[in-house]
């Protein structure tokens, strides 16, 4: 049963890890089916130490994101005991291993093969972790002028409600609740924003490649539909409440929807 939502589902957003994943899986083997000779759709991969800052008037807190699960080994079964070195009475200790906050971040680049895989384009889906807390946006923030300062062409997708905006042209709020932003590399200071929604279809974007190239193309709805579909989503509990916020018209919208959907 595919979504009620005809554009981006916001209930996917509590398991955007996966979603996240499936996307740039989805683009990347897309785009692979138009690009050039030469030209290479890569994932990469890099973790960041991620802390959490609670962007509302009320609560302006900062703080570190500490691991949910931590491994624990002790050094025998049974009490614990002593052992003397030197003459000196010692603990032994509890060995603990966790993960200390990590998160994963997958951008699709595109590289040129003949010019020792220079970088063309990269596309950036954004995470929660890029929109909340200051220094979060200041890391992706930079990261994406560094792309910029690489002569590289910038895509960034940004599917998320939560935060603040952090992409390079200027917010919209006005025209969608969600955001595309296409910067190519030669034309830095100019940039290409498509407006998308949840209550209508996800527009299809244009992806630049070398300035001597045709631009490929993505049909973002069709990629999320399979990202719903492959991650087994129907089940999803619909009447839980979601933050921010649905607005009331737009409660009464998604009520309309689901029952549509019975």
């Amino acid at each position: 049963m595919p979504s009620p939502f005809p554009g981006m589902d916001p209930f996917l957003e509590a398991h955007w890890g996966d979603v996240h994943t499936r996307l740039a899986t989805f683009i990347s083997g897309e785009l692979r089916r138009q690009l050039p000779v030469g030209l290479k759709a890569r994932i990469h991969e890099s973790v960041m130490l991620e802390t959490t800052e609670y962007d509302t008037p009320d609560v302006s807190t900062e703080r570190t994101v500490f691991p949910d699960v931590g491994l624990y080994e002790s050094g025998k079964d049974g009490p614990e005991r002593e052992f003397s070195a030197g003459g000196v009475l010692l603990a032994e200790p509890i060995i603990a291993s966790t993960t200390l906050g990590h998160r994963l971040q997958r951008t699709v680049h595109i590289y040129d093969a003949s010019r020792k895989m220079r970088l063309v384009t990269a596309i950036e889906i954004l995470s929660p972790s890029n929109k909340l807390g200051t220094e979060n946006r200041r890391i992706y923030q930079t990261r994406a002028e560094s792309i910029l300062d690489a002569e590289a062409s910038l895509v960034e997708i940004d599917f998320i409600r939560r935060g603040r905006h952090v992409m390079q042209g200027p917010a919209m709020p006005k025209r969608g609740h969600y955001a595309i932003t296409v910067t190519r590399a030669w034309k830095r200071n100019r940039h290409e924003i498509y407006p998308a929604r949840f209550d209508f279809a996800l527009p299809n974007i244009r992806i630049p490649l070398r300035q001597k190239d045709p631009d490929a193309v993505l049909e973002l709805q069709k990629l999320l539909d399979r990202c719903y579909e492959e991650g087994d989503y129907e089940d999803l509990d619909y009447t839980r409440p979601l933050a921010p916020a649905f607005s009331v018209a737009e409660n009464r919208w998604l009520k309309g929807h689901l029952k549509k959907r019975k």
